[in-house]
């Protein structure tokens, strides 16, 4: 930084920081020659730094303008790739959809086999109200437990349809309402062996001969029930109702119905 001094005496321009007197007269300069001397380099400095810095300040101006269309853009593509999707999901789906204005019903008695899925073989041999005053004690008011008994035969063991009975849970339905079996979690802290034995399609797949119990809550005084496991295929994205395999159930006396 030059501190630049003009002498007093000879007109004579030099570097302060480099000779203390005028090279031209040997004058000395005053102090306050000298004080003003620097505060006017330490300004030209500092006005040459903010210079700097506007000029890096605009640049990056420039940029972030330049970068606000590709941020919208990257913000538009990722709110649409979602509806694209559904789009297309929704698309397919409408390919493979199959409307069903009445579901295509076969009927089964009690103890009378019939295949499911094409893979299992299934028997509903009993069906009885609960009376266990322990389970009646955790269901809400109202209502009581109809217990089903299922006897389970697979002809092919193995993964490859394991997983496609996650979603075909069997329910009941008695005009009113439909429900599902109750898990066997909820019944885990009951002895009675139906409680400890819940019967699953998906858990039937590793055994060729099973047996086991669901178990549905109903309203209390229900009596007359369809129990329901729906034949399903699935096409494309769609899953299509081909039919319901229903066994009527009567347990209109309060116990347990053998036939």
């Amino acid at each position: 930084m030059p501190i630049n001094i003009e002498c007093e005496y000879c007109g004579s321009v030099y570097d302060f920081g480099e000779q203390r007197t005028c090279p031209n007269c040997a004058a000395v300069p005053s102090k306050e020659q000298v004080s003003a001397a620097r505060a006017a380099a330490k300004a030209e400095t500092n006005h040459g730094t903010e210079t700097v810095r506007v000029v890096y300040t605009s640049r990056f101006m420039n940029v972030a303008v330049k970068l606000i269309p590709v941020c919208i853009a990257l913000v538009l593509i990722s709110a649409l790739i979602p509806i694209i999707a559904e789009n297309s999901l929704e698309s397919s789906i409408a390919k493979n959809y199959q409307t069903v204005d009445e579901p295509v019903y076969n009927d089964f008695k009690l103890n009378e086999s019939f295949v499911f899925d094409g893979k299992m073989t299934l028997t509903i041999t009993e069906a009885f109200i609960s009376d266990s005053e322990r389970i009646q004690a955790i269901l809400p008011d109202g209502t009581e437990l109809l217990v089903v008994h299922v006897e389970c035969s697979v002809s092919q063991k193995g993964g490859s349809f394991f997983q496609n009975y996650y979603n075909r849970t069997p329910y009941i339905d008695n005009g009113k309402y439909c429900r599902t079996y109750i898990s066997n979690s909820a019944l885990s802290s009951c002895p009675e062996v139906y409680a400890q034995n819940i019967f699953t399609l998906s858990a039937s797949n590793y055994s060729s001969e099973s047996d086991g119990y669901m178990c549905f809550p109903i309203d209390e005084g229900d009596r007359q029930f369809d129990l329901c496991f729906e034949e399903i295929s699935v096409k494309g994205h769609a899953r299509q109702l081909d039919s319901i395999d229903r066994i009527v159930i009567d347990v209109s006396d309060g116990g347990a119905v053998h036939e």
